[in-house]
């Protein structure tokens, strides 16, 4: 037997290649907060129907109307999330379509009154 893997044991490793995948596929098609609620799909941000990789800013942007914009709307924000000491970041970096969004600023600034919407 030295070598060779029983039926069990492959048994048992097809059935864990099977749950894997299906749990990434699962968590890969979920849209949260306000996009999901808009009724939003994969090829809106994507321009696909079965994404690979995450969707680039400038889809943000154009929605949400750039940077500047942005900026103004959350200009009554103690700290301005979208007008940043450090320069225009990546909507991605705190903002997540597909899990719980992370607010980067609060990592320095504990201060700061941010909540998600």
């Amino acid at each position: 037997m030295k070598g060779k893997i029983s039926m069990t044991m492959l048994r048992f490793f097809v059935l864990c290649a099977v749950v894997a995948g299906l749990s990434v596929a699962a968590g890969a098609v979920e849209i949260r907060g306000k996009h999901a609620s808009e009724g939003l799909k994969c090829v809106d941000c994507h321009q696909v129907d079965k994404p690979v990789a995450a969707a680039s800013v400038n889809v943000c942007l154009e929605c949400h109307g750039g940077y500047e914009k942005v900026a103004e709307l959350t200009k009554s924000l103690h700290g301005n999330p979208h007008d940043s000491h450090l320069g225009k970041m990546q909507c991605l970096k705190c903002h997540r379509i597909h899990r719980a969004s992370e607010i980067v600023c609060l990592e320095c600034h504990s201060d700061f009154d941010f909540k998600e919407k």
